[in-house]
């Protein structure tokens, strides 16, 4: 196993490298895999992320949740590099609700590069999920949307990592810890 930063390049290179047409595909799946979850497990409100890049999560996911009923919130980061919430809604976030806003939501949808079995989450290295996801309700559904090969037996671990619930892959969900 490498570094956490020997990682996330091997990761991201891995991400840039894929055909567009199986990252749309990806998304398209993930994002029917979020939406069943969502009726089958009851979410009134989910934080989410605005995608960019090859982030497996999608616009489209945003906007059906939000037309399902969802109460979405989305990140703001702050200068510190902690994040603050505003509701998305009509395809943009609003005014901010503060940092402790994501302690309502029923679950967080969080990007990572990688996950591993026991849940240790891979993000970008900056530490605003792992503060964030510190705020959120202890029945919180913490699930990480990943590629199909993303999700990896074991990865380096320091205290301050936050785990995450379960995993959604193209091919599927997935509990994980």
């Amino acid at each position: 196993m490498g570094t956490k930063a020997q990682l996330r390049r091997e990761l991201a290179a891995a991400r840039r490298a894929r055909p567009a047409a199986e990252m749309d595909a990806a998304r398209s799946a993930i994002r029917r895999h979020v939406l069943q979850a969502c009726r089958a497990r009851g979410w009134r409100s989910v934080a989410a992320y605005v995608p960019f890049g090859t982030e497996p999560g999608s616009m489209e996911l945003l906007q059906q949740l939000t037309r399902s009923g969802q109460q979405v919130l989305v990140p703001v980061t702050l200068p510190d590099r902690d994040l603050d919430w505003a509701q998305w809604q009509d395809g943009r976030a609003g005014d901010t609700l503060g940092r402790e806003a994501v302690a309502a939501v029923d679950a967080a949808l969080v990007p990572a590069l990688a996950v591993a079995e026991d849940g240790t989450r891979l993000g970008r290295g900056g530490g605003s999920y792992d503060r964030a996801l510190a705020r959120l309700r202890p029945d919180a559904a913490v699930v990480a949307l990943l590629y199909d090969g993303e999700l990896l037996a074991e990865l380096p671990r320091d205290a301050w990592d936050r785990s995450v619930t379960a995993v959604v892959l193209p091919s599927g969900w997935q509990d994980v810890g």
